[in-house]
């Protein structure tokens, strides 16, 4: 075996960049040349199951006992205590930070002498939580980052400039076919069935989505998302809104196929967020050759053009409902990915040779 690396995620829930990595992750685990280890945050995540048997998982307590709370007022690092424990089980060359979540960690490079990449998936509305001391640490910690498209890549490039790598985001479209030639012969019948998919937040536009829900009738169309509800007053909001009218199904999926197969089943695609650093669920969209009306939120421009769907300039609910009219007639959606998976892995895998 070659390099050691730990890859630290949140919890390994389907969203968008843990699966990805996950998936790049088992990749680079079939060539055998290199050690893995996983950090996770959190238990009980959709994916942990699916790990393979040779690959250790490790887990970092941000549950911190009255103890541990204690000890931290003494001066004592609790979370570097627990990093030190995992670095001498696992002995890592590398960490692999997926996300800005945890940059944190990054204070630890010296103490363990380890080379660092990081992974973003994130655009500029993201750093408004991030603080200027994390900000500064991935900047002088960060030995290589990787992102995700060409638009986060304008973003750092002047911090990073030969210190950066495009691994754009994508999807494997042959594992989605047989998904899609399964739903063919199961054509959805009666109302257009449009669907949106993603953590119900501001930044995906899930407001929106609602209010053109509500402008268009219910006789005709029926609104789905697929997503779960995070545990703050937006979602809140929303739920209050959707009660009034029930114009959205909220739908929480069980497992990934599950999801897939209700995405194929859609007439129509509906990207309400206001900023994508790319759009996986836009590109399970195009293979599902689903038409696409998406908001102009950078990431779309990557993905939609004139034979797979239409972008909206325009944020006001009524001039959606216009773009989803006018793209109902022209029976858009076309197979067309700018990126393939397999260039993209073989990027990924490149990185540790």
């Amino acid at each position: 075996m070659g390099k050691r690396v730990l890859f630290f995620l949140n919890n390994l829930n389907r969203t968008g960049s843990e699966t990805l990595l996950f998936n790049f992750i088992q990749e680079l685990h079939k060539t055998q040349k290199i050690s893995i280890g996983i950090v996770l945050m959190e238990k009980g995540g959709e994916l942990v199951p699916e790990i393979p048997s040779t690959i250790p998982v490790f887990y970092l307590d941000f549950h911190f006992k009255w103890l541990d709370k204690i000890a931290f007022h003494l001066g004592k690092d609790i979370i570097g205590q627990q990093l030190e424990k995992i670095q001498k089980q696992f002995k890592a060359d590398s960490w692999y930070l997926n996300t800005l979540a945890h940059l944190g960690l990054l204070r630890y490079k010296k103490q363990f002498s380890i080379h660092t990449y990081v992974h973003i998936h994130e655009l500029l509305y993201n750093f408004e939580s991030l603080k200027a001391d994390e900000f500064d640490l991935l900047k002088n910690e960060c030995d290589h980052l990787i992102a995700c498209s060409g638009l986060v890549e304008d973003l750092f490039k002047p911090y990073f400039k030969n210190k950066i790598t495009i691994i754009n985001s994508t999807v494997n479209q042959k594992e989605l076919v047989d998904v899609v030639n399964r739903n063919k012969s199961n054509p959805s019948k009666g109302k257009l069935k449009i669907v949106s998919s993603g953590t119900i937040c501001y930044r995906k536009g899930t407001d929106l989505f609602l209010e053109v829900a509500q402008l268009l009738s219910k006789e005709t169309y029926e609104f789905i998302w697929l997503g779960k509800f995070a545990n703050n007053a937006y979602s809140e909001i929303i739920k209050l809104k959707n009660a009034q009218t029930n114009s959205v199904q909220f739908l929480q999926t069980n497992t990934q196929k599950e999801y897939l197969e209700i995405l194929a089943q859609a007439d129509l695609f509906l990207s309400t967020s206001r900023e994508e650093s790319m759009g996986l669920v836009m590109q399970e969209a195009v293979t599902f050759h689903i038409p696409i009306v998406a908001l102009n939120s950078g990431g779309a421009s990557l993905i939609v053009n004139s034979q797979n769907g239409v972008i909206c300039y325009d944020h006001r609910p009524e001039e959606i409902v216009k773009a989803i009219e006018k793209i109902k007639l022209e029976k858009k959606g076309q197979s067309i990915l700018p990126f393939q998976y397999q260039q993209e892995i073989e990027k990924f895998v490149s990185l540790f040779n």
